[in-house]
C-alpha cells in the first residue's frame, strides 16, 4: 500500500464499475464501489446486486446491525480488498434506519462493528465519520474510535447537519491525524477536493495519509494524474476540450457495455457535467446533450463538437 493515497471516494449513483474503471486508468491508487447496504446484500435485493463489484475494489458497508453486518461482509468478501464502515452518511432515509451518521450517536456499537468486522479476514477495516452531529465533537468521537484500533479512519471536514454546505474543515480532520498518529491508525480525509493543489495541501498542511476524492472526481479523472504530476514536475496538465471529450466517450462505451445502451446514456449525462465543465459552450452542450437518446445521437454530437468518434466505435 503506498504512502500518500489518493482514491475515488464511495458515491451512490456514481462509483459504479465505468468509474472506477476510468478512475484507476488516470492513476487513482484506489477506488471504492458505491456504499452497500446490509440489508439489500442479505435479501438479494436487485439493486444492490448490481452495484456489488465485479472486479474486486474497496467496500463501503452501511447497516446498523452487528451481526447482521458481519454477514454481510461475508457475502462480498470474495469482492472485497478492503471494508469501510459508513458512519458518515447525512442521507435521511439512512439516518432513520440508525444506519450512517447515525451511528455517530452510538460510539459503542460502531467499535463493536469495527472489532467484528476486523475478526472475520486480514483485510483492513475503516470507519468513514462527520465532525459530529450538528457542532464539531470529531476529538471526542475518534478518541472513543481508536479502542477498538481500526486500519484508518476517514473523515469528511463536515458535520451532518452542515450536509455539503459550507466549507470543509480540514483544520479539524488535522487534529484527528494527532490523535491517531500515537496509535498507527491512518487518516484519510475528504470534503471540497476539487484540486491537484488541494490535494497536496492535505499532505503537506494536514499530515493525512490518504485522500478520498468525490465529487471532484465527477468527469474529472485527471485529478489524479495532475496530482501526480504536480508532485513529481510541479505542474500540471490540463486536458484540452478533444481530450475531455475523448475520455467522456471511452467513459460511456463502458457505461454501454455495463449497462446496455438506453441506460448508459440516462446515466452519462450526470457525468457529462462533469466532463464539458470549463468548456467554451459548456452551457450549451449540457442542454443538447440531456436530449440525446441513442448511440447514433451521441456520435453526431461528438463529431459536431469535433471528435473522431470512429476510432472510438461506440
Amino acid at each position: 500500500m503506498p504512502e500518500n493515497e489518493v482514491g475515488l471516494a464511495p458515491m451512490a449513483g456514481y462509483t459504479d464499475e465505468a468509474m472506477r474503471a476510468i478512475s484507476l486508468e488516470w492513476g487513482a491508487d484506489f477506488v471504492f464501489s458505491e456504499m452497500l447496504s446490509v440489508e439489500g446484500v442479505l435479501r438479494n435485493d436487485r439493486t444492490t446486486q448490481k452495484i456489488i463489484p465485479e472486479t474486486p475494489c474497496r467496500i463501503q458497508l452501511f447497516g446498523n446491525d452487528i451481526a447482521r453486518l458481519a454477514m454481510a461482509a461475508k457475502a462480498v468478501l470474495d469482492k472485497a480488498t478492503w471494508f469501510d464502515i459508513n458512519a458518515g452518511c447525512p442521507v435521511k432515509k439512512v439516518v432513520k434506519r440508525g444506519a450512517g451518521a447515525a451511528l455517530l450517536r452510538e460510539p459503542e456499537k460502531l467499535n463493536a462493528m469495527i472489532q467484528t468486522l476486523k475478526g472475520i479476514s486480514d483485510l483492513p477495516v475503516s470507519v468513514k465519520i462527520r465532525l459530529g452531529w450538528d457542532k464539531n465533537e470529531v476529538v471526542k468521537i475518534v478518541e472513543r474510535l481508536v479502542e477498538s484500533r481500526p486500519f484508518a479512519i476517514m473523515v469528511h471536514g463536515r458535520t451532518v447537519v452542515q450536509g455539503y454546505s459550507g466549507v470543509a474543515d480540514w483544520e479539524s480532520i488535522g487534529k484527528v491525524v494527532k490523535i491517531c498518529k500515537p496509535h498507527g491508525i491512518k487518516v484519510y480525509g475528504s470534503g471540497d477536493v476539487f484540486s491537484p493543489e488541494k490535494i497536496v495541501e492535505a499532505f503537506e498542511k494536514y499530515g493525512v495519509d490518504g485522500v478520498l476524492v468525490a465529487r471532484g472526481a465527477i468527469g474529472n479523472p485527471w485529478i489524479f494524474s495532475q496530482y501526480k504530476e504536480l508532485k513529481q514536475k510541479g505542474s500540471y496538465t490540463v486536458p484540452d476540450p478533444h481530450e475531455r471529450l475523448k475520455v467522456f466517450a471511452k467513459h460511456l462505451k463502458k457505461l454501454i457495455e455495463l449497462k446496455g445502451e438506453e441506460r448508459a446514456i440516462i446515466e452519462s449525462r450526470k457525468h457529462f457535467v462533469g466532463y464539458c465543465k470549463g468548456l467554451l459552450n459548456a452551457t450549451k452542450m449540457r442542454r443538447e446533450y440531456m436530449k440525446l437518446k441513442n448511440k447514433t445521437d451521441v456520435e453526431n454530437f461528438l463529431m459536431q463538437y469535433g471528435l473522431d468518434i470512429k476510432s472510438l466505435k461506440l
